[in-house]
Formats: structure tokens, C-alpha cells, sequence
């Protein structure tokens, strides 16, 4: 059976959700952006994620991270909708961008919590009025993170707009997975995918190329990876997989809702991160993925993490 431990982490409270009879556990803080600290199975950890208050309230690398009302970059942090011009700020000083919104700033709400004999889940929530200038658009965002003695640990979101008129959004994640001591050590396989060609400023040119690496497990080495890619699919699902140290983890997500993702070999070399994305970098500017939501409509999407010991 699940249980639930609440415990103090810096100013927030973690919830932990975790079978002892298993080892399988995860734990988030919902009030620091719904931000996932780690995912166990048989007690093993396989997100690098934040371990301390401090780390968290620092937010580097951006681990876990809630990627909302858009993923990835904003060319210069400028968009125009319906007829205005809106300016994000620059939180990307290396490119000169604004980076993956700003939910990953607010407190959600704790909807549910349930616990079962084989799985249990946590729903949480953000009702934002549109007090930002450059996002002045209401939306209703909810997160519902889950786990199964299976070995799957699943994301789904439902974006709602509060709106009374159309607004732009994309929707990331930003997990950052570890299974063997460094990301050298991994190996990975790709779906069959094109490289989203980008400038020196990391912002797509407009064109792909076709990208052949990877489509066969393969060690990571020394290779960096710092990449958007476009699925082949346009229907069914698509599959990233990672190896290390007898372990498999394949993330899983929906070539309508998830068209693109994001691969990303930090300098550090001790994780990788598997993003799947609803849309491609600087959507509000090239529009590729972005969804307009209409008032009141409802925007949902689900990815999943399947985990075994091989």
C-alpha cells in the first residue's frame, strides 16, 4: 500500500508518495513550481534531481522544471498575439533569451492525493489571473504526476484558458535522468527524428536535417547533445531510451501532443535530459506546435516513464 509523508524542505513541505513494500517512490514540492525531486524504483533514484532547499530555490539547470506557457527559448524574449507586441524577460543571458516561462516560479495547489495498493497519484494546480504584462492571459494549469508497482511513472496536464480570447502555450518537461554515474557511461536510442537546425543564439533558422545518430542504442561517450528534434511520427507514440548499469528507462509520449523534444548533455556530464515538448523552440514567434487555445477550451497531454532492471 502507498502512503504519503509530508515533510518540511526549506520554506516548502515535500510530499513523498512511496510503497515500502516495493522501494517505488517519488516526491515533489507542489508549492516551488510542482517541481519533482527524485523518482525511486526499488529504491534506486533514477532523476537527478534537486537535493536540497538551496538547490531548488536556485533552480539551476533548470531540473524538473514545469516548462509553461511556452518550453525552451523565446527569440529575444519578443512575440506579437492578435495585433500586440509582448516582451518576456531576458533569463537567458548566454543566448540573450527568455527560457521555458514562468511557472516553474509559482506555488500550486495540492488538489488530491490518492493511494492504493499498486499505484498512487498526486493532482496539483495553478489558477494564474494574468497579472504578468507580457503573458496577460488567465489559464488554468493541472498537473497530475502518478506512479504503478509496474515500474511507470506518468505526467498529465490540462491547460484550461480563463481567457476571453485565444491564447498562445506550449507545454515541457524538463527531467534530468541518471542510471549510471555519468552520462558518458549511458546508452541512448532516439526515435526516427530530424535536428531542429538553430542559430548561435539557439534559435531554429527555419530548416531540419535529417539526424542518423542515435537510432540504434548506442553509448552516449563524449558526445553533447544540446538539441531540439522533430519526430517522424505525426500519429501514435514515440519512445527515448536510456541504459546504465542494468537498468532501462524508456520515455514515452504522443507524437500529436509531443511532436517535438529536447536532448541535453550538461557540461557537469552527470545526468541527461529527455524533454518531450508540444512544440518547437520559439513557438510564439514561428508558431511550429503552438497551440491557440480558445476560451474555456481545454488542452490535455500525457508522457510516461517505463523502468525495468534488465
Amino acid at each position: 500500500m502507498y502512503e504519503l509523508t509530508k515533510t518540511p524542505f526549506g520554506k516548502h513541505t515535500r510530499f513523498e508518495l512511496s510503497n515500502p513494500l516495493t522501494g517505488h517512490a517519488f516526491s515533489l514540492v507542489p508549492a516551488a513550481g510542482a517541481n519533482v525531486l527524485d523518482i525511486q524504483f526499488r529504491g534506486q533514484n533514477i532523476l537527478d534531481g534537486h537535493t536540497t532547499p538551496e538547490e531548488l530555490e536556485a533552480g539551476k539547470w533548470g531540473k524538473s522544471t514545469i516548462l509553461f506557457p511556452f518550453p525552451n527559448r523565446l527569440d529575444e524574449g519578443k512575440y506579437r498575439w492578435l495585433g500586440k507586441e509582448y516582451q518576456f524577460p531576458i533569463n537567458n543571458a548566454s543566448t540573450g533569451n527568455a527560457i521555458h516561462g514562468f511557472v516553474r516560479e509559482e506555488a500550486f495547489e495540492v488538489e488530491y492525493v490518492f493511494l492504493a495498493k499498486n499505484f498512487a497519484s498526486i493532482r496539483c494546480y495553478f489558477d494564474y489571473v494574468g497579472d504578468r504584462p507580457y503573458y496577460p492571459f488567465p489559464f488554468s494549469l493541472e498537473l497530475e504526476f502518478s506512479i504503478h508497482d509496474t515500474g511507470k511513472f506518468e505526467l498529465q496536464v490540462a491547460v484550461e484558458n480563463l481567457h476571453h480570447a485565444p491564447i498562445p502555450m506550449g507545454f515541457g518537461w524538463h527531467p534530468y535522468f541518471r542510471l549510471a554515474n555519468r552520462a558518458d557511461l549511458h546508452q541512448l536510442k532516439l526515435p526516427p527524428c530530424e535536428k531542429v537546425d538553430i542559430n548561435d543564439r539557439m534559435i531554429p533558422t527555419g530548416g531540419t536535417t535529417p539526424f542518423q545518430a542515435f537510432q540504434n542504442l548506442q553509448k552516449v561517450e563524449e558526445t553533447f547533445l544540446d538539441n531540439c528534434f522533430k519526430s517522424a511520427k505525426s500519429s501514435g507514440h514515440y519512445q527515448l531510451t536510456l541504459e546504465g548499469e542494468g537498468q532501462s528507462l524508456v520515455m514515452k509520449a504522443s507524437a500529436a501532443e509531443f511532436p517535438f523534444f529536447q536532448v541535453f548533455t550538461p557540461p557537469h556530464r552527470e545526468s541527461i535530459a529527455l524533454e518531450p515538448m508540444s512544440c518547437n523552440v520559439d513557438v510564439f514567434n514561428n508558431q511550429q506546435g503552438l497551440v491557440s487555445l480558445a476560451p474555456e477550451e481545454v488542452w490535455k497531454g500525457k508522457m510516461s516513464l517505463q523502468y525495468q532492471m534488465q
